[in-house]
């Protein structure tokens, strides 16, 4: 039960974006960080709600702090390496308690660190613990396994611990409309959709 609502919400929220982005029309961003090696530039916008409220207090935030605790679906927590305090983490620039990990993409504010065109975002939303991934590159299945292996080496857990987080795995219609519109999954986790490589 909890599953299918935290489903219906993520879906919820994806077609509230994907409403908010066509009102505001696509970002064009022409910046990269340092060493990134970029493709030609689309115009891709990673969406996240701004209506959630921040808690803090759930996560260790301090750059001091080695560790941190994650709530995994069905209740209890995971220990991760506090990926927050991360250097290739950025904060959303304009949601509190959103963080990017690796990639991220222009969100309206200054910020030197964005990403043109992107193989992959992964968003951390604080208050709920939940990690957003969106494919925003072909092959989506190499790109997941891309993602996946960043997420894992930057949270320091296993293939089986991945599988327990409060996360999505998901594609844009723009990128590959016969998988967009729900949640893939990690390849390495039980019920996942098979992707083409």
């Amino acid at each position: 039960m909890k599953t299918i609502l935290i489903s219906i919400g993520a879906i919820a929220v994806l077609g509230l974006l994907v409403l908010a982005y066509r009102l505001t029309g696509p970002v064009v961003v022409t910046q990269a960080p340092t060493g990134t090696s970029t493709p030609a530039v689309q115009n891709t916008v990673f969406p996240v709600a701004s209506s959630v409220q921040s808690n803090t207090s759930a996560i260790a935030t301090s750059s001091q702090v080695a560790t941190m605790s994650i709530a995994i679906v069905g209740g209890g927590s995971v220990q991760t390496d506090n990926f927050i305090a991360d250097p290739e983490t950025a904060k959303d620039p304009i949601n509190p308690g959103y963080y990017y990990l690796g990639y991220h993409q222009y969100e309206g504010m200054p910020d030197p660190t964005v990403t043109t065109n992107p193989p992959y975002v992964i968003a951390y939303i604080s208050s709920t613990q939940y990690f957003n991934i969106a494919l925003l590159q072909e092959p989506i299945g190499s790109v997941r396994i891309e993602a996946e292996q960043y997420l894992m080496a930057h949270l320091g857990i296993s293939q089986d611990q991945m599988c327990l987080l409060n996360y999505m795995v998901s594609v844009p219609d723009r990128v590959n409309s016969q998988f967009s519109g729900r949640n893939l999954g990690f390849s390495f986790c039980q019920g996942a959709t098979v992707l083409p490589k």
